[in-house]
């Protein structure tokens, strides 16, 4: 009797043990960009979390994602790079610390209310990247208290980026972040709160001249060529805002001249006198215009800030009078 049984070719055996392969490689792969990629996914549901539990008006159902714009942009590794981010404006607040892990997930479980869940992936994450997670879920708790029925779209509005900027510098800041977008932390991020200042109380004021003029995209790309760490505009920032007709009152020195001469030649220009007598007649009557403000405003009589006008016009009053006489 014949033995028929068959028997399995070489070819076959290997290309079976090379799917088998495959097949592992791409579970192990996809396993891996799921815990990855999960990262933001995660920080935005503990954010969520956070937010309604300080929230009662937020507190049913469910929000869309925070953090959509973010993880498309982000990727993989997603929560480490804005960890290094928050690292970077904590540097620049002068805020560097690290609490201790058993502090870290005391004050992570108050925020969650013990969700096991959640918790059972805080446990997989960095140090840095917890601290994050757990200074972001605070601030978003204190932006629930403070806008209530708001904070979920005021977090959407200024990315992931700006609810951490609100972790370092208070949530004093978060209404501006909120309404100019994430790429306003850059000014956080580059200059501190000095620079936040001049952008809130001399930027903003003047966003649409300043827009008009293409400056207001190229101060938030590079604030540190417009302010100085003490806050003060630098001589670039009078010049170009001078260009966009703004004055810069907190200037000092050749560039408030600068700034002047450009000011006052920009209005000659408009009405057609734009050569050079006129241009430092007007600079002369402008800076008479300025000293003579401030020395009324420090108290001296108003004859005292006039004496420059008065002694240039002595001469053709002594004139005046020889020839009726």
């Amino acid at each position: 009797m014949t033995n028929h049984r068959k028997r399995t070719s070489p070819f076959h055996a290997n290309s079976f043990l090379k799917s088998v392969c495959v097949l592992a490689l791409l579970a192990f792969g996809l396993n891996t960009n799921s815990a990855q990629a999960g990262g933001l996914s995660w920080l935005d549901d503990m954010i969520q979390a956070s937010v309604r539990s300080a929230d009662p008006k937020l507190a049913t159902g469910r929000t869309t994602r925070l953090f959509a714009k973010e993880a498309t942009e982000l990727g993989e590794d997603g929560l480490g790079v804005l960890a290094r981010r928050s690292q970077e404006l904590s540097r620049t607040a002068r805020r560097v610390d690290e609490p201790a892990d058993a502090l870290l997930e005391a004050r992570f479980q108050k925020l969650v209310a013990g969700d096991q869940n959640l918790a059972k992936d805080f446990a997989r994450f960095t140090p840095v990247e917890k601290q994050m997670a757990v200074q972001m879920g605070e601030a978003a708790q204190s932006l629930a208290r403070r806008f209530p029925g708001r904070a979920d779209t005021m977090i959407r509005s200024m990315g992931a980026d700006g609810l951490s900027a609100v972790s370092v510098y208070g949530d004093d800041v978060a209404e501006v972040l909120a309404t100019e977008g994430a790429q306003s932390v850059n000014v956080l991020r580059r200059t501190g709160r000095p620079g936040w200042k001049f952008f809130t109380e001399t930027v903003l004021p003047n966003k649409q001249k300043l827009a008009a003029a293409g400056l207001l995209t190229a101060f938030i790309a590079a604030p540190e060529e417009f302010v100085d760490m003490a806050g003060q505009a630098t001589d670039y920032a009078v010049k170009q805002f001078a260009s966009a007709g703004i004055q810069l009152a907190t200037a000092v020195g050749g560039g408030a001249i600068a700034g002047l001469e450009t000011a006052v030649g920009t209005w000659l220009e408009q009405q057609g006198l734009n050569f050079g007598a006129a241009r430092y007649l007007g600079m002369f009557l402008a800076g008479w215009v300025v000293i003579s403000s401030a020395l009324v405003v420090i108290g001296l009589p108003g004859r005292i800030a006039t004496a420059p006008v008065r002694m240039v016009l002595w001469p053709v009053r002594r004139l005046l009078k020889a020839v009726r006489a």
